[in-house]
């Protein structure tokens, strides 16, 4: 097959997140048994304009309404067999417009619970209204959703379930495995430094952890909040427990959760939590606050321990604490489930026969 997919960023991208790990990662794998993989994407500035990466060719626009208004023409160029349009940043792609090819649309989360404090009111009302048109935009189009959160979401819409698809994503194992926890507990917290994700949280929570001797938390990423963690850190005399290291590598990605005892999320909503399954496969659970498709993850899976509020945290942590060996075991069992290959295989058949 030649597919094309729409996205508004690839691997490369600078904010690149799960969005584009679970693109590139299903991408590379249909690309090396034989498709050809086109990814139509943006291009932040710094990159290629044209790249193929593991199989993957990626075509950059200079800007996202560039990127939009190609639509057309990049499917009359490339005259693909079937079409993804990517709905991981709200704006629909509109291929079935431009196109009798068939069109697959992949749904990560609703953005109507994620658009506050992101864009400026009025946007966040045009992105909603958007939103609500895609059962309209995409007519008889298969769905994609990697949770059951997400199929509740599309049928709420107005998306018929029976166009609906659930493929969960996968996770590297070989890079991301157990390691040697640090002899204190240290807290992880990878989870993006965007508003709706609520990455100062993570400094309240270890501030009500002062009892513990030797406690710290790493934190990953950077970002429009970050400056929010540092001030806060200070402020609350825990800066010399709070280490920031800002955007990091794979490799150093996989060490750092290995090596840390809990992974801590504070989203307000996620598609499926990918951060949540790359620390499961590295022996560490979650402790999560309560949001649509986090909850659902964690719960259905033995992934970690659900909080309601933020004073929940510390006995969560202490049961996982002083039962760590069996939490340690129960999350690396989870998460040997999921594979890449799974994930794609399943894509793979949507792609050719749904």
């Amino acid at each position: 097959m030649r597919i094309l997919w729409f996205n508004h960023r690839d691997i490369m991208h600078p904010r690149a997140g799960g969005a584009e790990r679970t693109i590139y990662e299903v991408g590379k794998r249909l690309a090396a048994s034989g498709n050809e993989v086109h990814l139509a994407s943006v291009n932040p500035g710094s990159l290629r304009r044209e790249e193929i990466i593991d199989g993957i060719i990626i075509h950059r626009a200079d800007g996202n309404i560039r990127a939009h208004l190609l639509v057309p023409y990049m499917l009359k160029k490339l005259k693909p067999d079937v079409v993804v349009d990517d709905l991981a940043h709200v704006i629909p792609w509109f291929s079935p417009l431009f196109t009798s090819t068939r069109v697959i649309v992949f749904f990560r989360h609703l953005h109507a619970r994620s658009l506050k404090g992101q864009v400026p009111l009025t946007a966040a009302q045009v992105l909603m209204w958007l939103e609500r048109r895609y059962p309209t935009i995409y007519g008889k189009c298969t769905f994609v959703t990697e949770t059951s959160t997400g199929v509740s979401d599309l049928v709420r819409l107005g998306v018929k379930e029976e166009r609906i698809r659930k493929v969960p994503p996968g996770v590297d194992t070989n890079l991301f495995k157990p390691g040697k926890k640090t002899d204190k507990p240290t807290l992880i917290y990878f989870g993006g430094m965007r508003e709706y994700k609520r990455p100062w949280l993570a400094v309240e929570t270890l501030r009500l952890l002062s009892d513990i001797e030797g406690i710290r938390l790493t934190v990953l990423g950077d970002g429009k909040e970050l400056d929010k963690l540092k001030k806060l850190s200070e402020e609350y005399g825990l800066a010399r427990q709070v280490i920031f290291k800002g955007r990091v590598l794979q490799d150093e990605l996989a060490r750092l959760i290995s090596e840390s005892w809990v992974n801590l999320h504070f989203s307000v909503t996620e598609g499926f939590g990918l951060t949540i399954l790359e620390s499961a496969a590295c022996g560490t659970p979650t402790v999560a606050m309560e949001a649509p498709g986090v909850s659902e993850v964690i719960m259905e899976y033995g992934l970690g321990k659900i909080v309601g509020d933020l004073n929940e945290i510390p006995d969560s942590l202490n049961e996982i604490f002083v039962n760590y060996g069996i939490w340690f075991n129960k999350v690396r069992k989870s998460a040997a489930l999921f594979s890449w290959d799974k994930c794609t295989e399943s894509w793979e058949k949507i792609l050719t026969w749904d």
